[in-house]
């Protein structure tokens, strides 16, 4: 059920409501209404049990965002209108516009697959079907719908299961039956052509898709929402549910037309305000005795039916086809029984009656049953119920994830898609179209608007890369439930790179000196995240980059910009040349990348490279820090160097990459934070150091700090020297300790006069914080060790660490408990390189991890969780953030080949018991249940002889119905 909190209601303006999906009842216990005598109690509580069995729980998710509604999971109510048959009634909103999977649990905890049979284009109910053969142990009840019991006056109870552990049963009593839906917002879903039911109840949460039943236990309404500041309950009527039942009993498709209007219930005061004569109201009133009002229009789409034939907002409905209609279960008997045909249709407007032609649409051709996936984006035709929502025509192509299709803004809503390439693009098969001419690794304009602000016009750069961006066409099978998969492949090939030429603009900080050259060295950096791993997600990462070396095309970024090992990393020079470039090294603990870029793909520029200044900046210097604004103009801003400090970032709790053991500088001016990165040159233009934002536990928030240039030097030297870069470290994580601190650790005297006797400008000790688990020092240098020599030099500087890159073995002296320990220490090569990933249940699977390691006492197994999707198997069952999988089936999974090879013989529709440990070390035990069909198994491996450097394997693949590229419907 769902909780709205509307505002006042008017004609123009309906209630706006919020809703929220909850999962059970405020309240547990029955209690009386005055209404009710002693004599009813013992009957309610008869017919509450005799309705149990065929109320059920059900346990659902939604693989793929659609028509509004994102992916997530759920749990609802259902209840049994036809035994027989296996056919639940529920919401729609439950059911879901998409794609639907989920499992029903009896009132004795038995479990059955459902699927989708049918969910109603406008109105809030939807069918569910399973096998009654499944339920073994329990009779099921059948609840009858008798949707003319409905009346005003009448005790109902709402009986629903509480997250599928106990039944909650709550009493009303029916305040009005032609109350207008609530609306519930503008982007997602709302019923219309209506009336709702209203009841006052003490109901402060509960289950979508409860029956409301009457003392004689049958069905009269379906819990939709509520308000629950003010006790009142809102259901569904039953007239066109129990219509679409029986049609589907009976083998029979369900017509549903519309005139594309949307009507209102509006009372004769109020429509005698809008021109009602007399004489017509007392006709209307002996006609319709039971009636206070009648039908007003509200919206006529544009380009639809009743706009075309000149209905207008404001119209009061009189006749159709001859009859007076006023009533939401009359009007819709006459569009649903003549879809494709035309109505006569006779309306007042300013006093006078108007007649018009009327064609009658079919409602299931407008709403859709095909979607499209590109990479993770997910699109498919407007909706005609969104439509209404912002009086569009139903056309165009509608955004319902824009992940990878709108990069640079992924989460915005509301969009519809207008041109690709410059190419109109109507409805999903122009999209399909549209997307298989464009060449691989290509930069294409994407020209769309919001539904949330029709009047402004956008457009962004869509980055097109096929090897990633998988594009799949899924189409609606009622029959099994499921959508049907057909995978889009004749793409057109990658063209070859003509070089642009590229000029950069000119410094207008005259201040600047021979440093306003440095902004000539500065690119644009824009990384595609393809897969999300290691903590990060897979929206795309912007900032700039310095070139280091234009003959070789060495780029040094923040890992900001580039945070993972799977990356599409391009530049664009002087903002006016995009150019493909490939990630050649990510440093360890300091916070600097390394791309490559051809130098032949760039035409004439006066792109240059930056000169390294064999100088360090200290505390007082002087400098001028270069970068670009937004709009890509060179910027110069003169700072002084206030100190230097040790950068620390703080744990968190979804481990991802921390710079560590580095020395940083800070600038005396607040300005510099604008800015994500940026290079501090001298007065000769020479580069002493690189302004960065450093990535905290939040993509919202960094620390920012400028790191000495001389620290990519090593690397540098061997990208330039043709070898590829390895280095090796002792893995562990330092903080800062003073030597006051380190003298009441115990540190002796003859030790304090040799630390009194090297020069530093700071006076300070390193204690060892965290040590890596799996590498060589782990079990030789233990946390709180204060190091006092590294090969017989006092460490005094984060600098005198650096030993570690080249040395396989390092002599170190610790203070350790009072004592001082002599210790041989053996280095690890070290790599940020992700080799091989597993997609499993909706989850991405790892090895673990650096930044897991550095957070770990202990390993439980080589295989660990690294990232989830909503509306998958794996977030429905409950897998965690940071889980280690030891066991799946009870067989032992110390890797990640094990775990594949294990999970490979796992069949489809079943549930798999996965055993392992929370981060905390906490046992934990799960069963999740596969579905390959929307999440099949697949892997992802590094190989360098494959295209992009990847290649990947998939087994449990959805149904395919073709594999290659057919239009779309």
């Amino acid at each position: 059920m769902d909780i709205d909190t509307p505002v006042a209601e008017s004609f123009g303006g309906q209630v706006h409501a919020k809703r929220q999906r909850t999962n059970s009842f405020g309240a547990n216990s029955i209690s009386t209404t005055k209404s009710q005598t002693q004599h009813d109690i013992p009957k309610w509580q008869t017919v509450s049990e005799n309705a149990f069995n065929g109320i059920v729980s059900i346990r659902f998710y939604m693989p793929t965002s659609f028509d509004g509604e994102p992916s997530l999971c759920s749990e609802a109510t259902g209840f049994i209108v036809d035994a027989e048959r296996g056919i639940i009634l529920t919401n729609r909103h439950v059911v879901g516009a998409g794609p639907f999977v989920g499992e029903a649990i009896m009132h004795d905890h038995e479990e059955v697959n459902v699927k989708a049979i049918y969910r109603d284009p406008i109105h809030d109910f939807g069918f569910l079907k399973f096998d009654p053969s499944q339920v073994k142990y329990m009779k099921l009840a059948e609840i009858n719908l008798a949707p003319e019991n409905a009346r005003v006056g009448i005790d109902v109870r709402v009986i629903g299961n509480d997250a599928g552990e106990k039944l909650s049963i709550l009493n009303g009593s029916i305040s009005r039956i032609d109350r207008n839906p609530p609306a519930y917002g503008q982007l997602t879903y709302n019923d219309l052509n209506t009336f709702y039911l209203q009841a006052a109840s003490s109901l402060s949460g509960g289950s979508s898709g409860s029956p409301v039943i009457d003392i004689n236990g049958n069905a009269v309404g379906l819990q939709a929402g509520g308000r629950c500041e003010e006790a009142t309950n809102f259901f569904l009527p039953l007239d066109r549910v129990k219509r679409a039942l029986e049609l589907i009993q009976q083998g029979m498709p369900i017509p549903r037309g519309t005139i594309q209007a949307e009507f209102i219930y509006e009372t004769f005061d109020e429509v005698r305000r809008m021109g009602l004569p007399e004489d017509i109201e007392t006709m209307v009133r002996k006609a319709c005795p039971d009636g206070v009002g009648m039908l007003i229009a509200l919206t006529t789409l544009p380009e639809g039916p009743s706009s075309s034939a000149g209905l207008e907002p404001g119209d009061v409905l009189l006749r159709i086809n001859g009859e007076i209609v006023t009533h939401f279960v009359m009007l819709e008997k006459f569009m649903d029984d003549n879809v494709g045909d035309s109505l006569s249709i006779e309306v007042i407007r300013n006093s006078e009656i108007l007649k018009f032609t009327v064609s009658v649409d079919d409602m299931h051709a407008l709403t859709p049953s095909q979607y499209v996936v590109y990479g993770s984006s997910v699109v498919h035709n407007f909706a005609y119920q969104m439509a209404y929502s912002c009086n569009l025509p139903v056309c165009g192509v509608f955004v319902a994830d824009a992940t990878d299709l709108l990069q640079s803004i992924p989460k915005i809503q509301g969009v519809i898609i207008e041109r690709i390439d410059g190419k109109s693009v109507c409805n999903i098969n122009d999209f399909v179209n549209v997307m298989k001419t464009i060449p691989d690794h290509s930069q294409v304009a994407l020209d769309f608007f919001s539904i949330t602000n029709i009047h402004e016009r956008q457009s962004l750069t869509l980055f097109v890369e096929h090897q990633w961006q998988k594009m799949k066409v899924y189409t609606r099978n009622d029959s099994t439930g499921y959508w049907d998969c057909e995978r889009i492949t004749d793409f057109a090939q990658a063209r070859q790179i003509s070089p642009v030429d590229a000029k950069f603009p000119v410094m207008l900080n005259n201040n600047a000196g021979k440093a306003a050259k440095v902004s000539q060295s500065i690119v644009m950096v824009r990384s595609m995240i393809p897969v999300g791993i290691e903590g990060y997600g897979g929206s795309p990462k912007t900032g700039l980059g310095v070139v280091v070396d234009s003959e070789k095309g060495l780029v040094v970024v923040s890992q900001q910009a580039v945070p993972t090992s799977i990356c599409e990393p391009t530049i664009t020079i002087a903002n006016s040349s995009t150019i493909p470039a490939k990630l050649r090294f990510l440093h360890p603990t300091q916070n600097f990348a390394i791309l490559q870029y051809n130098p032949k793909h760039i035409g004439k520029s006066d792109l240059c490279q930056v000169e390294i200044s064999p100088t360090s900046l200290n505390p007082g210097d002087h400098t001028h820090m270069i970068t670009q604004s937004k709009y890509g103009d060179p910027l110069c801003i003169d700072t002084v160097v206030t100190s230097t400090f040790p950068m620390k970032i703080n744990r968190t709790n979804f481990p991802r990459w921390r710079s560590t053991n580095c020395e940083t500088l800070a600038l005396d001016t607040p300005h510099a934070k604008d800015y994500l990165f940026g290079v501090l040159a001298d007065d000769e233009g020479r580069a002493q150091a690189l302004w960065a934002a450093y990535t905290t536990s939040s993509d919202k928030s960094y620390a920012y700090a400028a790191m000495p240039i001389q620290a990519i030097v090593p690397v540098l030297e061997m990208l330039k020297r043709d070898e590829e870069p390895r280095l090796r470290s002792l893995n562990v994580e330092l903080a800062v300790t003073s030597i006051a601190q380190a003298v009441n650790a115990g540190l002796s005297h003859q030790r304090l006069e040799e630390y009194q006797k090297v020069e530093s400008s700071r006076n300070v000790m390193f204690r060892i914080v965290g040590v890596e688990a799996l590498s060589k020092a782990s079990g030789v240098l233990n946390e709180l060790d204060i190091i006092i020599s590294i090969d017989g030099k006092p460490m005094t500087t984060f600098e005198d660490l650096d030993v570690q890159y080249t040395l396989d073995e390092l002599a170190i002296v610790v203070l350790r408990q009072k004592k001082e320990v002599a210790l041989k220490v053996k280095t690890t090569e070290c790599s940020r390189n992700t080799d091989k990933i597993v997609f499993w249940a909706g989850a991405t699977i790892q090895a673990p991890y650096k930044a897991v390691l550095q957070q770990s006492r202990t390993v439980p197994s080589g295989v660990c969780y690294a990232n989830i999707c909503d509306g998958s198997p794996a977030k429905m069952y409950g897998l965690q953030t940071a889980f280690w999988i030891t066991h799946i089936n009870g067989k032992s999974t110390p890797d990640l080949d094990t775990f594949e090879q294990v999970i490979r013989s796992c069949p489809d529709n079943t549930y798999v018991r996965v055993k392992g440990m929370s981060f905390e070390l906490t046992p934990v035990v799960l069963n999740i249940k596969m579905c390959y069909h929307y999440f099949p198994t697949a892997s992802l491996l590094r190989d360098p002889s494959a295209e992009g450097g990847w290649r990947s394997s998939i087994i449990g693949e959805p149904s395919v119905v073709k594999q290659k590229g057919s239009q779309a419907k």
